[in-house]
């Protein structure tokens, strides 16, 4: 047994990942396959990347976020996508991370190069059921309609 160490080399390799991958992000796993129970990784994200917003349900899973570097923007967003609480997560600061319920519309946008957020999400993982992206904001593959979609959000929450 050894340990899994949670450090700045390995954020610099996901970063790196990210900064060269068209998604603008990247993610390193801890847990040892899709099957596990309790799924854990370093997620580093570029502010030009847009994660359509989404829930987890089919089952129902809780998500947690701890910002390691940069900041991020978490949103909690009702059924129509009005927001309905935020919070910024920088690192070195308190709050230092976030525990989302399960069945909750979220969005999360880097507001910082190379944020990168220790994420945990309860497993298994099944891509047919992992998350339920919602209907009121664009696609992931609308990315310039998914970039105005995160325009409007700062705006609306002042997060120039």
């Amino acid at each position: 047994m050894s340990l899994k160490l949670i450090n700045s080399e390995t954020i610099k390799e996901v970063a790196a990942t990210a900064q060269n991958s068209s998604r603008r992000r990247s993610i390193y796993t801890y847990h040892n396959d899709n099957a596990d129970k309790l799924h854990r990784m370093i997620n580093v994200i570029e502010p030009d990347s847009y994660i359509q917003p989404h829930k987890h349900e089919d089952p129902d899973k809780t998500e947690i976020f701890i910002i390691l570097q940069g900041k991020l923007l978490l949103a909690i967003l009702a059924d129509d996508g009005r927001v309905m609480e935020s919070v910024v997560l920088e690192a070195g600061q308190s709050p230092w991370g976030v525990e989302i319920p399960p069945s909750t519309w979220h969005i999360t946008v880097a507001l910082e190069p190379d944020t990168a957020v220790y994420e945990v999400l309860e497993g298994p993982w099944n891509p047919a059921t992992h998350k339920k992206l919602a209907p009121f904001a664009p696609a992931e593959s609308e990315i310039e309609a998914g970039q105005k979609y995160i325009a409007s959000l700062r705006q609306e929450l002042m997060l120039y």
